[in-house]
């Protein structure tokens, strides 16, 4: 059930889901702030949090309500994306993307170019990256891309490689190496000690302006 925030003439609309999980969890989509929270966080203490943000989460809701469906975000720049059905193929001219997909589906054909755009992105960082980590004698570990709704990236210990998300491909591309970096360092150091941020330092000096944008960014 939808439930609205409003301050003056501003109103934000949210939905609070209740799960067994350890953190809370913010998303936004379609214009409207979804909440995943642990079962005892309570409606007051969600309200109190919006309050505390509600310039920087209106702003950001709007945002995403003038992202309609015929326009895209790539690497940081806003493009026109038009649709026309056949084998997917997209190129991209100026400021406009040219996209064909068997299935006249915005969010089906974002998806599949933000996969494309992060794997070609991730071959051209991948041996400056590879230098960097070679320092601490870290071998290169295999990618998994898959678009995910709660998190930018992770670690899998037992499976020794790293799932990076393809939402990666709307941000700046330095977003997309300090998630890499911040997956390698846990490699070596699996929780968020200080070990582990002295360590992401070395790797990637600005690391904490990186990360703090990041905590400002809602996966949609």
């Amino acid at each position: 059930m939808n439930k609205s925030i409003c301050v003056k003439e501003k109103c934000i609309s949210y939905v609070l889901i209740k799960k067994r999980i350890k953190h809370t969890y913010f998303r936004m989509k379609k214009g409207i702030l979804y909440i995943s929270s642990f079962k005892v966080l309570n409606d007051r203490e969600i309200e109190r949090f919006i309050l505390d943000r509600f310039d920087v989460i209106y702003q950001k809701l709007s945002l995403y309500q003038r992202e309609s469906n015929d326009t895209i975000m790539l690497w940081g720049k806003s493009y026109n994306l038009h649709l026309s059905k056949g084998n997917f193929r997209y190129y991209i001219e100026g400021s406009d993307v040219y996209a064909h997909h068997a299935k006249e589906d915005f969010d089906l054909v974002k998806k599949r170019i933000y996969y494309v755009e992060l794997d070609q992105k991730l071959q051209l960082l991948k041996p400056n990256i590879e230098q960097t980590i070679q320092k601490f004698q870290i071998e290169p570990l295999p990618y998994k891309l898959k678009y995910l709704k709660s998190k930018f990236g992770s670690y899998h210990r037992k499976h020794q490689e790293i799932t990076l998300n393809t939402f990666l491909a709307r941000l700046a591309p330095i977003k997309l190496e300090y998630v890499i970096y911040h997956e390698y360092a846990h490699h070596l150091v699996f929780n968020h000690s200080k070990a582990f941020y002295d360590l992401l330092g070395q790797m990637m000096p600005d690391h904490r302006l990186h990360q703090k944008d990041l905590k400002n960014i809602a996966i949609l």
